[in-house]
């Protein structure tokens, strides 16, 4: 019997019920995602060859030590409160001026998650008014990171997923915990209130805390049992993944499909309900990254849901001779090539909000510690990457009163103006960066 069935869950304050089930989201999530796989056309002879009973698989699977979920109230007073969210609807202006044709929002080129210390300039006086309260509760911690995002009205949020990582997929490494953290928690932050009719952030309390490879819920999910259709979509989904041919952009979607079968398939005949914080603004849920949380299967709100989260790491250690997950990529062209594309990836980004490019950024931060070789991975962390351990360059650690300066100037003109147009410059990152 696993810790999470054993222990029940805590129903501090308005924890409560949401009425959902891990399966069935799950699996309106997996629907959700597998159009992807239509994207990436296959010879049905060579996926079989290339999958068991001819191909044996390497399932390995991660238990972290875990504490419950609890209810916090973190320091978000009223103006900070409306700062943020007057902030993040304007970021989210901007992003809807390019936003890729993709499934939910986490992609290189987001203006929210670990993207948002760029433009969210309330993201870093939370981050400083709360170090105690991260602290409290999580006193391994080495490396957080602000994350701000919005679910828009009449929208529904992104469906079930838990926190992996590149080192993950490795059972050595897994088996010697090296490469990704072992203890991972967030703090879950309400914006604006979020009762049930307003999207709450849905976490399936009871289900165990585990983070397996995509080999291990693969044969469990074979266990379980699929049909016809189901296998054939599974079997697509670990070939196109242990074969390398998924784009960067489709590979998080790719493994959340097969976790999300994984957990609809595991929990049929246990159903593992969902729980809810009737948030009031300012309230945290404080819970493993390694749970599975998210649930896209209620109703969409009337108004926007917004939010700020500490996803916070203890100190990651790595093989010898490595400091990041990039150093598994073992083609030097191609490492060099990813730490291009997040430069690229970030110029971008600045562009949007007026820079010339990301020199100019950096020496406005930096000044004269500023120079070309500042690895674009150590300004914030990459979860695909496995870039966990902040550097001397994190950014929530920087001065960066000037920068936000230029924000809000931007954001003061997009109030006015009601739009934003993408300055000629970022168009043609865009589209730079469309054909890398």
């Amino acid at each position: 019997m696993s810790a999470a069935s054993e222990q029940e869950p805590v129903m501090t304050g308005t924890y409560q019920p949401s009425g959902t089930f891990l399966h069935t989201s799950a699996g309106a999530h997996a629907e959700k995602l597998m159009p992807v796989l239509d994207k990436y056309p296959v010879d049905a002879g060579e996926v079989e060859l290339r999958l068991p009973p001819k191909r044996v698989l390497n399932p390995s699977c991660f238990y972290p030590d875990t504490t419950p979920t609890v209810v916090e109230q973190m320091n978000l007073d009223d103006g900070l409160a409306d700062n943020l969210a007057r902030q993040l609807r304007c970021q989210a202006v901007i992003q809807e001026s390019f936003a890729a044709a993709s499934i939910g929002n986490y992609f290189p080129l987001s203006t929210m998650f670990e993207n948002c210390v760029l433009f969210i300039p309330s993201a870093k006086r939370f981050y400083d008014l709360n170090q105690g309260i991260v602290h409290k509760h999580f006193p391994e911690v080495e490396t957080a990171v602000v994350n701000a995002f919005v679910v828009t009205a009449n929208k529904r949020s992104y469906g079930t997923h838990s926190a992996s990582g590149i080192a993950l997929q490795i059972p050595s490494l897994v088996k010697k915990r090296l490469g990704f953290p072992t203890e991972y928690r967030s703090f879950h932050t309400a914006v604006t209130p979020t009762p049930l009719d307003r999207q709450p952030f849905v976490i399936f309390e009871e289900a165990e805390v585990e983070a397996p490879n995509l080999q291990f819920a693969y044969e469990k999910i074979m266990e379980y049992g699929v049909d016809k259709e189901e296998k054939a979509a599974v079997d697509k989904a670990l070939y196109l993944f242990l074969e390398g041919k998924l784009s960067e952009l489709d590979l998080p979607t790719v493994r959340d499909f097969l976790m999300a079968k994984y957990w609809e398939k595991r929990y049929a005949d246990t159903p593992s309900p969902g729980y809810y914080c009737d948030s009031r603004v300012g309230d945290a849920l404080v819970f493993d990254n390694y749970r599975a949380h998210g649930d896209g299967t209620l109703p969409g709100s009337p108004q926007d849901r917004l939010t700020i989260d500490f996803r916070c790491f203890n100190k990651v250690h790595y093989p010898a001779g490595m400091s990041s997950g990039l150093d598994f990529i073992v083609d030097p062209d191609e490492r060099d090539y990813q730490i291009k594309r997040k430069r690229d990836s970030i110029d971008f980004l600045l562009t949007t909000l007026g820079y010339e490019d990301i020199d100019e950024f950096l020496y406005l931060v930096f000044g004269t510690r500023h120079n070309e070789h500042i690895n674009p991975f150590g300004l914030m962390t990459d979860l695909q990457f496995g870039v966990y351990n902040k550097s001397e360059y994190h950014l929530l650690d920087q001065n960066l009163d000037a920068h936000y300066e230029r924000v809000e100037r931007l954001y003061d003109q997009i109030e006015r103006d009601g739009e934003f147009v993408l300055p000629e410059r970022a168009k043609q990152r865009l589209q730079a960066l469309s054909q890398q």
